[in-house]
């Protein structure tokens, strides 16, 4: 899939610097996880993600075991996709040539 096109926002520089952080951590790129946002609205029709006003921090342990159940949930059910796996996906999906 190519790139070309850009994308610019403004934010907060101190969200922006633990951002970049967080994923130069994870062995990625604040760019990259955007492009997986987008990849991944397009196949959910929607945010990949129930958005919350809590906090991690404001969950109860009961909150907490349930998202991380059906984050294994999916992960064993074969719902975890390389990078690779969703271009070929979107292509797939999306391409209207």
């Amino acid at each position: 899939m190519a790139m070309d096109a850009t994308l610019q926002i403004r934010m907060d520089k101190e969200i922006k610097s633990q951002v970049e952080a967080l994923y130069r951590g994870m062995g990625t790129s604040f760019a990259e996880a955007v492009r997986i946002f987008a990849q991944q609205s397009l196949r959910e029709g929607g945010m990949p993600f129930r958005p919350t006003l809590k906090t991690w921090d404001e969950l109860s342990q009961q909150d907490i075991d349930k998202k991380l159940a059906a984050s294994m949930d999916e992960a064993a059910s074969g719902q975890v996709y390389t990078q690779a796996q969703l271009d070929e996906i979107m292509t797939e999906r999306f391409h209207h040539g």
